[in-house]
């Protein structure tokens, strides 16, 4: 009899809910249980969902053909009420984790899904002020703890947790597509000054800031390095990359080296962030230990 009582009372989990942005490797989403809702890239009227309708390969090849820049849009309330409502049928709280406000106003229209639902079911959307593996960081943190029981509350406060907690650092071959794109931020400072060198961007306060320049690519990477894992106590790196491939591996493999104990996980840069950062970016996004780890 306790024992049914106790299946009574134990409710269903967290469900965590992203965007394409936070280009998670799909097993890992999967294995975590998390909900990714796919951005629009637009090639004139042709509009495509993010990872779904176009893999980051298909992307890059057409970038570098397209005489157009493509576009992003953001999901639109109806598809973020759309899984919200799928993923209330099993559940009556989601923490639903976004790309900085700064970048693009699929954290807005999250929250306007979100509380167009809100006698349905309890919705936390979080702005994680990061991007990419930045981002993913973040929802990693959170599907972690509703796997392990955590309520609403807690799964939210480890996503700010590890916002909190970031570093990023990545290396452009051009800012061309950031300033087109118009998500340039204060590394606009940079521009005009960076003929034939190449730019170091990090996140800050939600949006890109410049770090750095280097006149050659292996330096430009040697800095990403030193800049990412400068901090002294680390608890998990990630490395993406868009087209760079052996870039990544090679500084996963200096991580690895130099800090075996660390998790280290692989990212390939969507087509919704190729499109403002253009073909050969490689960055790590680091989560520092919370203090008292150390």
């Amino acid at each position: 009899m306790r024992d049914l009582f106790s299946r009574f009372r134990r409710r269903p989990p967290v469900r965590v809910v992203t965007d394409s942005t936070a280009d998670l490797p799909p097993s890992l989403a999967e294995e975590l249980g998390i909900t990714v809702v796919p951005l629009l890239v637009l090639f004139g009227h042709e509009a495509l969902r993010d990872g779904i309708d176009l893999t980051t390969e298909e992307f890059f090849e057409r970038l570098t053909v397209s005489t157009q820049l493509p576009r992003t849009s953001q999901p639109s309330i109806g598809d973020f009420q759309e899984v919200y409502q799928r993923l209330a049928r099993d559940t009556d709280r989601i923490v639903s984790i976004h790309l900085s406000a700064k970048f693009s106003g699929t954290v807005e229209t999250a929250r306007l899904a979100a509380d167009n639902l809100r006698d349905r079911c309890r919705i936390e959307v979080i702005d994680s002020h990061s991007v990419s593996m930045g981002l993913g960081m973040a929802v990693l943190a959170a599907a972690r703890a509703a796997r392990e029981g955590a309520d609403l509350e807690e799964v939210a406060a480890a996503a700010r947790s590890a916002s909190g907690r970031l570093g990023v650092a990545v290396t452009l071959e051009t800012l061309e597509y950031l300033r087109r794109g118009g998500r340039i931020g204060r590394a606009a400072a940079f521009l005009g000054t960076l003929l034939h060198v190449r730019p170091i961007l990090t996140i800050r306060d939600g949006e890109a800031y410049p770090l750095a320049r280097a006149r050659s690519r292996a330096r430009a990477l040697a800095q990403v390095y030193e800049l990412a894992m400068s901090h002294p106590d680390i608890e998990e790196v990630a490395v993406m990359h868009a087209n760079s491939p052996q870039d990544a591996e090679a500084l996963a493999a200096r991580v690895r080296a130099e800090h075996p104990q660390v998790p280290v996980h692989m990212g390939h840069l969507g087509p919704a962030i190729g499109v403002h950062g253009g073909p050969g970016i490689v960055g790590m996004a680091v989560l520092h230990a919370k203090k008292g780890q150390e």
